[in-house]
């Protein structure tokens, strides 16, 4: 059996120990996915379809369902092998043919330059090409947020299995991922992917000066896990007897102590001793930084309060307080609050306590309520992450990125609202504001713009350029001028 069909068979078993529904389309997609990529290999000589199997392994690790997992199956096949988007909705369903399509990218055959993007020209047309894959799957995304899921999976893999390239391919790679992925994985707030994808990044970056820096890391995680083990045991048995005291119906579910990546704990030490070279980290160093998280998982919903006062209730009343003394408290970069405790051996760990749901939310992310959803697609190379919300006359809230001016408002309300746009009134004020003022969250304007016979006039000259902040603004007014200065 090849390594591919056993996991495979790892990924049906255990869907069907999770009673997962309609594993028929997981089966489906595997056969189809074989069959069409029969033949083809990867970089390092193994079958292809080992790649969209170890894909759809990682998605079914964290519970990812069965329409996301066939959708990692089939991912590539409309790229690779000539199957269309219309063959896949066919064959399976609209779910994961938009999914499928969202990661499907644009190739040079079927692109045309777009005379409005600043990077599209004809001698560097693969990288106006991988913008525009990047801007197409932030717009399907935004319908499905699923394909998010499964480019991020895809670009582990691609990273796991990375060896084999050249050095200056490997930097590309890493390249494209910190420009594009991982401030997607950010905005999604998923722990996992945010922290594998970036931590890999940090790896294959430092490839050739980290070898003794991960030698005495993995040293001592090897020394620890006996430890480890224990403790996690004693944490689990001192919860489960204390929890009848509290008089309610809570009940542990699990407690999980998972070494933090080799990024965060550089970042740690880094902050730490403003060290910024990894050849300069002593082992020592390691025993001033939290080298493991702590979860402990309960079955039911707790608010965040609760969560925060049990946990200390836990760590005073408890014998958990001969192990641990709590010596802070803080965040991580996508928001997930934590204790840092202390055990006896001065080893440092950040805990947190969350339900079932919540750890599945901060290890996986949430396609609801994030800023994916305000992203504009349309910016090449930016990924912004903090919006404001202005108010149009007509009471229409629109987003655009923080610091953003009354010109770029006016561009993103429309290029012809831009380039004939005087000044604006803002918040009601009879007072007029110029086209460089910074707008803040909350504010109401109106556009104020040149027009003859009710037509928009252009009246833009070279110094808006220092009056813009978003790329999309500039972009405009660079493309209009170069047009305008080559016809004269």
């Amino acid at each position: 059996m090849t390594n591919y069909e056993q996991e495979y068979n790892t990924i049906i078993t255990n869907l069907k120990n999770k009673n997962s529904a309609d594993i028929y389309n997981v089966v489906k997609a595997y056969n189809f996915a074989k069959e069409k990529h029969n033949g083809q290999f990867r970089k390092g000589g193994d079958p292809y379809i080992i790649h969209p199997v170890e894909v759809a392994g990682i998605l079914e690790k964290l519970d990812f369902n069965t329409d996301v997992i066939a959708s990692a199956l089939l991912h590539d096949t409309v790229e690779d092998c000539g199957v269309t988007i219309k063959d896949i909705e066919t064959e399976f369903n609209k779910q994961i043919a938009e999914i499928v399509d969202s990661v499907t990218a644009i190739t040079k055959e079927n692109y045309t330059l777009d005379s409005n993007n600043l990077y599209a020209e004809q001698d560097f047309l693969k990288l106006a090409v991988d913008d525009k894959t990047y801007q197409k799957l932030i717009t399907l995304g935004k319908q499905n947020k699923f394909g998010f899921y499964i480019k991020f999976a895809d670009r582990v893999n691609n990273l796991q299995t990375i060896c084999c390239f050249a050095k200056y391919k490997k930097e590309a790679k890493v390249k494209e991922t910190e420009k594009w992925i991982i401030p997607l994985a950010k905005l999604l707030k998923t722990k996992y992917f945010y922290d594998t994808l970036t931590n890999y990044c940090f790896l294959i970056s430092n490839e050739e000066k980290s070898s003794k820096y991960l030698a005495f890391l993995n040293r001592f995680y090897d020394n620890a896990k006996v430890y480890i083990s224990q403790l996690t045991d004693y944490i689990k048995n001192e919860i489960s007897i204390y929890l009848p005291s509290l008089k309610s119906n809570l009940s542990l579910f699990k407690v999980l102590i998972e070494p933090k990546t080799e990024k965060e704990i550089f970042d740690e030490i880094s902050e730490r001793f403003e060290i910024n070279n990894i050849e300069k980290i002593k082992e020592s160093n390691l025993v001033f930084v939290s080298l493991f998280n702590i979860y402990i998982i309960f079955n039911e919903n707790l608010t965040n309060i609760h969560n925060l006062s049990l946990l200390y209730e836990l760590l005073s009343e408890t014998n958990l307080n001969t192990i641990f003394s709590c010596i802070g408290y803080s965040q991580d970069e996508l928001g997930n609050k934590f204790l840092k405790v202390q055990d006896k051996i001065r080893n440092l760990y950040d805990i947190t306590l969350l339900s079932r749901h919540e750890y599945t939310i901060m290890k996986n992310g949430t396609i609801k309520g994030t800023d994916i959803d305000m992203l504009d697609e349309t910016i090449a190379g930016r990924i912004e992450t903090k919006y404001i919300s202005i108010i149009t006359p007509s009471n229409d809230r629109i987003r655009i990125p923080e610091n953003s001016t009354v010109l770029d408002f006016a561009f993103r309300l429309h290029n012809d609202v831009g380039f004939s746009c005087k000044y604006a009134f803002i918040n009601d004020s009879p007072n007029r504001s110029p086209i460089y003022t910074k707008l803040n969250d909350g504010d109401k304007v109106e556009i104020v713009c040149e027009l003859k016979d009710g037509i928009n006039i252009n009246v833009a000259t070279l110094k808006w350029l220092a009056y813009c902040e978003n790329e999309y603004t500039k972009r405009a007014l660079i493309k209009y001028f170069e047009k305008k200065f080559n016809h004269q």
